[in-house]
């Protein structure tokens, strides 16, 4: 059901989308290669370029061995709740994050952990600790339909009735009686409410937020920019909605993942984006980043704004990162 809305999701899309990026005659190393001359600015992003290891597929079963392991590397420090800019918070857990953005009329948060017993603990009670009102949130924003991201909205919606937004194709596919693959720590599956399109925007207040679709990680990721304020002064934001590939060597999602990193990169670069950032803080150095921020003396730089050339970078590194993985699978070697 998946593969089939993916490709009406595709085919819908082919006019407006630009040619995907040149293999240029490249191998998959090659391309790789490419990727990886960003790798110091985003270390979490690597296993993407990691084109010697089969891709994963979360929908197959896993012995009890390769579970453990997998937790034991996915473990990750306590983030406290932080005000990372003027109008940007993060309430989070180590591995999961949920941001929130403050406007004149209200909070935009964006995902909601993995159940209602964290949604407490890190969001209602984190935006408490930062002097927030949790009964200001009026939209949630969930990026995509696994539940590491939708788990905790039924608290927050019983409790403070945001409006829900996801990408319609996300919709179609949380309606699915049963999903490709879920987990016994996620809460339960959001009911549809706002659906949105690759290039809506949502305003509140004097904020405006653009709403990108992005498949690859999922058929209907969402990926966002907006305006942060640092003392006063205006940068924008880029939030990459989904990251890894966790289906297999599907080379036409793969192929999409690619082409979605190249249009959004292309959107960043119009924005004049300087601020990267994603849902998980280990993936995109949010987590380094806060803690640097914690230390930040007056008239430091702000760790998280790195420059446009910077943050475009994460995107190159994404776009030619999956375009491997394409090469990989058509030289056999998936």
């Amino acid at each position: 059901m998946i593969r089939t809305i993916f490709v009406l999701f595709v085919l819908a899309c082919a006019t407006a989308l630009p040619v995907a990026v040149s293999a240029e005659n490249l191998t998959a190393h090659e391309m790789a290669a490419r990727g990886l001359e960003h790798a110091e600015d985003f270390p979490g992003l690597i296993s993407i370029c990691n084109i010697d290891e089969p891709i994963r597929d979360a929908a197959e079963k896993r012995s009890e061995g390769e579970k453990k392991q997998d937790r034991s590397g996915r473990r990750s420090e306590h983030l406290a709740p932080t005000q990372v800019f003027d109008n940007l918070y993060y309430v989070g857990t180590g591995g999961v994050a949920s941001w929130v953005l403050e406007t004149s009329e209200g909070l935009i948060i964006i995902d909601a952990l993995n159940n209602n017993a964290e949604a407490e603990k890190y969001i209602v009670d984190g935006l408490e600790t930062l002097g927030l009102d949790p009964n200001e949130l009026q939209y949630l924003v969930i990026t995509h339909g696994h539940g590491d991201h939708y788990g905790g909205q039924e608290l927050l919606v019983s409790r403070y009735q945001p409006k829900v937004v996801m990408s319609d194709i996300e919709w179609t596919i949380l309606e699915q009686p049963v999903l490709d693959f879920s987990s016994p720590r996620w809460g339960e599956r959001p009911k549809r409410d706002i659906s949105i399109n690759d290039g809506d925007t949502i305003t509140l207040g004097e904020t405006t937020v653009q709403l990108h679709v992005t498949p690859g990680h999922t058929p209907g990721t969402v990926s966002l920019i907006f305006p942060v304020y640092d003392n006063g002064e205006r940068h924008m934001a880029a939030l990459w909605g989904g990251t890894g590939l966790n289906y297999g060597p599907v080379e036409d999602r793969i192929q999409s993942y690619s082409e979605a990193a190249e249009r959004f990169r292309q959107e960043a670069k119009a924005a004049n984006v300087d601020v990267f950032i994603s849902n998980h803080p280990t993936r995109d150095g949010s987590a380094k980043r806060i803690k640097a921020l914690a230390e930040r003396q007056q008239g430091e730089k702000h760790p998280f704004v790195i420059g446009n050339g910077t943050a475009l970078g994460a995107l190159e590194m994404l776009r030619d990162c999956t375009q491997a993985q394409v090469l990989r699978i058509r030289e056999g070697n998936e």
